[in-house]
């Protein structure tokens, strides 16, 4: 499948793709999600939109996002999903980087956006009130301005924010190939078949929420089912969803592993019933708490890798071979492997070094930045900044990082200096060091050590204030979990932050 255009002109030929909602609304069937996406196009056509424009989405994944964003690339432009949990400080930040014509705006999220300039404000209540206008037969009419066969290739499909070190995101380039072609991947990797559901829990501003639901799950003809954040962050209302929807395919965070084992005999075996396999990502998974989970339930939990910069999916577990047993994150799909030394040379046998991808259709590069994204490639491969081991089967297990990246719970690496470049805007805070703390079950919780300013008075460092701070600047989703203040932070004779010894203070 070489482009979106294929995917999409696939899916309409077919018939098949639906959207089923867990909140009680009437699931939408292909043809009528097509009637919206082009209304949507309508929409965008008359709001002067151009080839290479810019369009802004700040929600939570809903049939709106998917329609948004179909829309949005068969109209030549550039979809840019944002974090519903950012901030005014950071939806400022990603209008001055990528200059949205238009941007789509949840109604409860419309706060935000007050004294912003630069982009016409669409609340998502009016976008949907115009889909729902007129009749199928008026939007199959409409002509697109442009020729979709024009829009395949390495033309940007997408601009996704990723940690940045001075507290500004970076918005990672991905093209309609790129895209295409990762949502292939996942498709014969994982298995999906057509008919199947699926429930994906990441939002679209992720790589998981975005490529899985939207591009994926079309090219497979599967059913999407599309949950509120309410039922997502809530296991109780999750189990009740799951059970009510029974979807063959789960893509989660590993902690819900960790609940539903928690909670034993509460969670009825029925709950899972019809799922075939759970698919987890964006932190290391507890081997205990998989095994649990097999045990129980026997369904295979699969383990898989991949970055923004690789377009998501490079190195997964196979369900069709899975093992409870296996440590790893799998093989490469559909790209090149290789560990390297701290000299850049391949290392031999089983030996560490960081992980480096070769693909055919990586990301494009950071938006104008230039040396940032030379910074991530080693000629054409992708350096990865994980250290990997790798077995003679061309298993790969993560030991560690060569860079200093905070693996969240969700999908995300989070850049430490992101977070002190703001907490040392604070006042009273003299210095900051910030680090991944790990968590019993999975992943990392993110901590901070502050070093606080001469004769300040202890208030301002209140756990509370510097959680504010942050939050106010860079949304919920950076605010350490644990404070600790400290005389000095530990440092080399050169001034280098020793990274390996932050964890002794927690």
């Amino acid at each position: 499948m070489a482009s979106l255009q294929a995917i999409y002109g696939d899916l309409r030929t077919r018939g098949i793709f639906r959207i089923e909602s867990t909140d009680g609304a009437e699931a939408t069937p292909c043809a009528r999600f097509v009637d919206r996406v082009a209304r949507c196009r309508a929409h965008l056509a008359g709001s002067g939109i151009r080839e290479g424009d810019a369009v802004l989405f700040h929600g939570d994944q809903g049939p709106a996002a998917i329609v948004v964003f179909w829309a949005t690339v068969l109209e030549g432009a550039v979809f840019v999903p944002v974090d519903g949990g950012w901030p005014a400080y950071l939806l400022q930040k990603a209008c001055a980087k990528t200059g949205p014509a238009v941007a789509f705006v949840e109604d409860a999220l419309l706060p935000s956006w007050q004294g912003l300039s630069g982009a016409k404000v669409v609340a998502l209540s009016v976008l949907e009130a115009g889909l729902s206008d007129g009749s199928a037969s008026d939007a199959a009419a409409i002509r697109p301005r442009h020729a979709d066969a024009d829009l395949a290739g390495e033309r940007p499909a997408v601009y996704l924010f990723t940690s940045g070190s001075t507290g500004d995101p970076k918005a990672v380039v991905l093209s309609h190939a790129a895209l295409a072609h990762s949502a292939q991947r996942v498709v014969d990797t994982f298995d999906w078949r057509t008919g199947e559901r699926l429930l994906n829990l990441a939002d679209p501003h992720t790589m998981s929420g975005l490529r899985n639901a939207f591009v994926a799950a079309p090219l497979a003809g599967m059913a999407w089912i599309s949950a509120p954040k309410r039922q997502r962050e809530n296991t109780f209302a999750l189990l009740e969803c799951i059970e009510r929807t029974q979807p063959q395919r789960m893509v989660v965070a590993p902690v819900l592993l960790r609940h539903v084992n928690l909670l034993g005999a509460r969670v009825d075996a029925g709950v899972f019933a019809s799922t075939k396999a759970v698919y987890c990502t964006g932190t290391d998974l507890n081997g205990d708490e998989v095994r649990n989970f097999h045990a129980r339930f026997g369904i295979p939990v699969v383990n898989y890798y991949g970055l923004t910069e690789t377009v998501g999916l490079c190195v997964s577990q196979d369900v069709r071979d899975w093992s409870p047993g296996d440590a790893g994150i799998g093989c490469p799909v559909g790209c090149e492997a290789r560990v390297v030394d701290g000299d850049g040379d391949e290392v031999a046998g089983d030996g560490e070094g960081e992980l480096q991808i070769l693909l055919d259709h990586p990301m494009s590069g950071y938006l104008d930045d230039a040396e940032a994204t030379a910074a991530m490639f080693d000629g054409r491969w992708l350096r990865t900044g994980d250290l990997v081991r790798r077995d003679a089967d061309g298993r790969i297990r993560i030991v560690g990082r060569s860079g200093d990246f905070i693996k969240t719970m969700g999908t995300e690496k989070i850049q430490p200096r992101e977070i002190e470049a703001v907490l040392e805007q604070c006042q009273g805070v003299a210095e900051a060091a910030v680090f991944g703390w790990s968590d019993p079950s999975g992943g990392e919780r993110i901590a901070a050590l502050i070093v606080a300013g001469a004769d300040q008075d202890g208030a301002l460092l209140s756990d509370h204030r510097l959680a504010s701070f942050v939050r106010e600047r860079l949304g919920a989703s950076r605010v350490p979990a644990i404070f600790r203040r400290v005389a000095a932070i530990p440092r080399s004779a050169n001034g280098k932050t020793l990274r390996k010894k932050l964890q002794d203070f927690v």
